[in-house]
């Protein structure tokens, strides 16, 4: 009976393991997306990896279209020397959000700076809905 018990035990811890890494992995890949989209400039994208309310926010970016061709394409090319790699996952299945720690390296600073996004999560799926 132990043994019955503890193998139990075991299959539903290992699922539980499971399903946190799955999340954390979806909640990677779509930090992931919007971070390459938002950061070569291509805003469309970028809020396609949004909540709608963030969508609205991130898409103003695109407001690029309205600047001098010039202008517009010195800032993207500003934009597209930087880049990002991913610290930290923490995921609130109780909240149902997560929050995703970065590095953002732009060429003119010495050091990396610290950036967050906050990601909101609907059954199978996430999306980022705040950056800081």
């Amino acid at each position: 009976m132990k043994k019955v018990a503890f193998l139990v035990f075991f299959v539903v811890c290992v699922l539980a393991l499971t399903a946190c890494d799955r999340t954390e992995k979806r909640v990677v890949s779509v930090a992931e997306s919007f971070l390459s989209a938002y950061y070569s400039a291509d805003y469309v994208q970028a809020a396609s990896c949004c909540t709608p309310g963030f969508a609205g926010i991130v898409s103003r970016g695109d407001a690029l279209q309205l600047v001098p061709d010039e202008i517009a394409q010195k800032m993207k090319e500003a934009v597209s020397k930087t880049s990002f790699s991913i610290v930290s996952v923490e995921v609130d299945k109780e909240t149902g959000t997560a929050s995703v720690r970065y590095e953002l390296r732009v060429p003119a600073l010495e050091k990396p700076v610290a950036k967050w996004l906050s990601l909101q999560l609907e059954g199978r799926t996430a999306a980022v809905n705040g950056i800081k």
